[in-house]
């Protein structure tokens, strides 16, 4: 059986040993690099044989790991590729797909289910969460929460005003504060800037600076 090569793209060290060990568990798979920055990952796939990227979404210097696998696909479509991500940003779930990925996995699952994954894509099956996990926000958890009360929260914790919001859900601006205060109400923070700082720090948001859709 001809062993597989992997191409690990993850900027940080102990997220970077901790894949490469898992693959190493696996005796139909070896590391053939691992790369710290998503942008480098095109001209690795290159200058050798490649059979999938283990690819985190968002790497060094801001490199974005979904540009990488978007331009991976496009110039080597054999090259199968599993984004990863502790992000539970649910854009990133989204244009994952859009772009061609084969499947994608959480750094929170366990270890075992990653070489599933790995060794399932190999041979030709597609990995995708049912949907991006629930993460608490005070009271409430995220699926509580309304699809136009999550993107009110995202262009919130983007420095978006009322009236920006507004515009760009097309509705009127009591409909934005409509929705603020019902998250507050659902979650039970005092003010926007609590509900902010946990949807950041809980990683359930990305600001648009570090993410392209």
């Amino acid at each position: 059986m001809k062993v597989k090569k992997i191409l690990i793209v993850e900027d940080q060290m102990l997220a970077r040993k901790y894949l490469c060990s898992c693959i190493e568990k696996s005796t139909e798979c070896e590391v053939a690099s691992a790369l710290t920055r998503a942008d480098a990952a095109l001209q690795r796939c290159g200058e050798g044989h490649i059979d999938l990227v283990v690819m985190d979404i968002c790497t060094e210097n801001d490199s974005d790991g979904l540009d990488a696998a978007e331009a991976i696909k496009k110039y080597y479509p054999r090259i199968k590729i599993v984004m990863v991500t502790s992000m539970l940003e649910g854009r990133f779930l989204d244009r994952a797909r859009k772009i061609g990925a084969d499947s994608f996995w959480y750094k929170d699952s366990p270890s075992g289910d990653l070489i599933s994954v790995i060794e399932g894509t190999l041979a030709g099956k597609n990995f995708w969460p049912d949907k991006v996990p629930a993460v608490q926000l005070g009271k409430a958890l995220s699926c509580d929460l309304s699809d136009q009360e999550m993107e009110t929260l995202r262009m919130l914790c983007e420095g978006k005003t009322n009236a920006e919001i507004a515009a760009k859900l097309h509705v009127a601006e009591s409909s934005v504060r409509t929705y603020i205060n019902r998250m507050l109400e659902k979650t039970g923070y005092t003010n926007r800037n609590r509900l902010m700082v946990a949807a950041v720090s809980k990683r359930l948001v990305v600001p648009s600076s570090q993410l392209n859709v």
